[in-house]
């Protein structure tokens, strides 16, 4: 793991925490076409500061915390935001919403109660669920199509029931757990030292 502070990925990740205000300004507002604009750049850089990391070997616990913080700042800015441009599209999902909020809670409350800290796991089907479920919700509020958010919303249940699983699991707080069989090799690890 990298140790190094300034790297690519981090502050590709810094811009997407400095993109929440604007997001949420912009909802605020009431400025639809600035609210899309900003939201798929942050969609964009989530996917680039990951990728980045791992293609120039920048990979670090500072880099995967912003992650963790700039995902909880989008996820409850896009919400908060889309809640007030476009409250009728929110009303007609909000059983799917207030699902991601409930797992997403319930996920981090479980990490923070074991290892007062947030997953940070960063697994596969986590960056699936994220993925689907936020082009899902520019679809949604670009006036699409609900259906992907709404298959997004079943890979995210199943990410946060992996997270919880993972916690469970590993013996120590720990970042980038791609999977929970990863988990188990690590506890395995752990108790034969």
């Amino acid at each position: 793991m990298n140790t190094t502070v300034f790297t690519i990925p981090n502050f590709i990740s810094f811009i997407r925490i400095l993109l929440a205000p604007g997001l949420l300004t912009a909802g605020m507002l009431i400025e639809p076409q600035w609210f899309l604009w900003m939201f798929a750049v942050s969609l964009l850089t989530d996917f680039l500061d990951g990728f980045l990391a791992r293609l120039l070997n920048q990979q670090s616990k500072l880099g995967s915390q912003l992650d963790t913080i700039g995902d909880v700042l989008t996820g409850g800015v896009v919400i908060i935001g889309g809640s007030l441009i476009w409250p009728k599209v929110i009303q007609a999902e909000a059983y799917g919403f207030l699902a991601i909020i409930v797992m997403l809670a319930f996920s981090g409350i479980v990490t923070l109660v074991k290892y007062r800290h947030l997953p940070s796991y960063h697994t596969w089907t986590a960056k699936i669920s994220t993925g689907i479920i936020g082009v899902g919700a520019w679809f949604l509020f670009a006036g699409f199509t609900p259906w992907v958010f709404r298959v997004g919303l079943v890979v995210l249940i199943l990410s946060a029931v992996e997270e919880i699983a993972i916690t469970l699991i590993l013996p120590g707080w720990r970042p980038n757990v791609p999977h929970v069989f990863r988990a188990w090799k690590f506890r395995k690890e752990a108790s034969a030292d």
